[in-house]
């Protein structure tokens, strides 16, 4: 049982590093596209017709793989109601957290499998991609969301050996 939990850290800190990768290659490729974009349709009187479209699915992409990163690296918004609260409301918090997470990484897989479904038969008018592409990341963030929540529920800390997504939190050290 021991070897199946290291091989399900280790499939899932793969995907985490492929999420990064994708992230990455999404966010270099909606610049270069926005700025190519509004370079041809300001200088040269002629935009890429497909643009707006490809630089939406890449911005809905790189927002849900972003969210299911900051699950992982606890990078979202908190309120710190006391400066030092006891361990049992500490760990009642942590709780409340993470079931809030399960909560929504369970939504986030149930409706997105109905949503790509649903998308399937229509197609975005500029590229004639079916318009489930737009949807496709949510089931994969949804996943990634769910294990790290179940994860922090049963109190791992699967982002120990997580070192591929550290890029650059040593030059933050003061």
């Amino acid at each position: 049982m021991y070897a199946l939990g290291r091989g399900l850290v280790w499939i899932f800190d793969r995907l985490f590093a492929l999420a990064i990768v994708i992230a990455q290659v999404l966010l270099v490729g909606m610049v270069l596209l926005i700025t190519a974009n509004v370079f041809m349709r300001y200088v040269l009187n002629s935009g890429i017709f497909w643009a707006e479209e490809i630089s939406l699915v890449m911005a809905v992409w790189f927002s849900f793989i972003a969210m299911a990163l900051g699950v992982r690296k606890n990078l979202h918004i908190s309120i710190h109601l006391f400066r030092n609260p006891p361990a049992w409301l500490d760990k009642a918090l942590n709780v409340l957290k993470a079931l809030s997470e399960l909560l929504l990484g369970y939504v986030l897989l149930r409706y997105g499998v109905i949503l790509v479904q649903f998308t399937s038969r229509s197609i975005m008018p500029a590229t004639e991609l079916p318009s489930s592409v737009l949807y496709l990341i949510l089931p994969f963030a949804a996943v990634l969301i769910i294990y790290e929540a179940t994860t922090d529920l049963l109190g791992h800390d699967t982002d120990a050996g997580a070192q591929e997504a550290d890029f650059g939190e040593e030059s933050f050290d003061a």
